[in-house]
């Protein structure tokens, strides 16, 4: 099952507008793409793998960053394929999508961001 983590950041622009650049140049994404919307909107689309050769598998995260002046939406959905045996990785190594969750959280405690998790129950009264 696939896990999806759904966040809304808010904050100075200033920092807001650094936290895709940070994510580009800190974290090891297998791919990435941008794309400017309109005046100060863009998406901007990370893929990792996480890999363990030890055992053949590989499962991938795929983070989705909507950036708006006012605020960052983002979607962080742990999916993929994995091969190999349940339980089979290393007690000690976390993986990818947890990584990826606390370097978010630590960045927006460092830097005095507000990141509040968006839940499917909300988002279906809002459209209403």
């Amino acid at each position: 099952m696939a896990n999806i983590n759904r966040l809304e950041i808010f904050g100075p622009i200033s920092t807001l507008k650094r936290i895709g650049e940070v994510l580009y140049e800190q974290t090891p994404h297998v791919h990435y793409f941008k794309r400017d919307i309109s005046e100060g909107r863009s998406i901007r689309v990370f893929v990792y793998e996480d890999r363990n050769t030890a055992v053949h598998c590989s499962r991938c995260v795929t983070c989705i960053v909507s950036e708006d002046p006012s605020a960052i939406s983002m979607e962080i959905v742990d999916v993929g394929k994995q091969s190999g045996f349940r339980g089979s990785q290393e007690p000690d190594e976390q993986p990818v999508y947890e990584q990826l969750l606390d370097f978010i959280l630590d960045f927006g405690k460092q830097y005095g961001l507000t990141v509040q998790e968006r839940t499917p129950e909300l988002e279906g009264k809002e459209e209403q």
